[in-house]
């Protein structure tokens, strides 16, 4: 992959996820989220930290581009980046919700829909990170037969 489809995937990851994001945690989950606002940080405080939304969004977006395209396999793409979202929502989003659940008072309902978001999220991005990456392998093994 050459470092123009690599930052190219990672931006356009990038915003899948911040979008993914919005849907989830603000449209979906937003109500959810009143329940433990005590324990959160205050809105002018979130917004004070929210420079690091993009720098967390654009790490997460390049980690996964980077990593499918170690990874990737002569199997159909679809079914890869299934299995891939699945992996990066094990990896990603169900160590760090358990672990809020364990340190702090968030609901268990809470925390199990928010695990199902995200691996609806997990599924998407790796769909997408598949889908931008599915003619890779057709360009390598062209030019290897060439």
């Amino acid at each position: 992959m050459t470092l123009g489809k690599f930052l190219l995937r990672t931006i356009v990851m990038a915003i899948a996820w911040f979008v993914l994001g919005y849907v989830g945690h603000q449209l979906l989950l937003g109500r959810d989220y009143v329940a433990i606002e005590p324990i959160m940080r205050t809105k002018a405080d979130m917004q004070a930290h929210l420079m690091f939304a993009p720098l967390s969004g654009l790490i997460l977006a390049a980690a996964i581009v980077w990593i499918y395209a170690q990874g990737r396999s002569t199997k159909p793409w679809l079914g890869q980046g299934l299995r891939f979202g699945v992996a990066v929502w094990a990896i990603a989003s169900v160590p760090q919700y358990i672990a809020n659940y364990t340190i702090e008072p968030w609901p268990g309902v809470f925390v199990i829909k928010i695990l199902a978001w995200e691996l609806i999220a997990a599924l998407v991005l790796g769909v997408l990170v598949a889908g931008l990456s599915k003619n890779d392998g057709t360009a390598r093994t062209n030019a290897t037969a060439a």
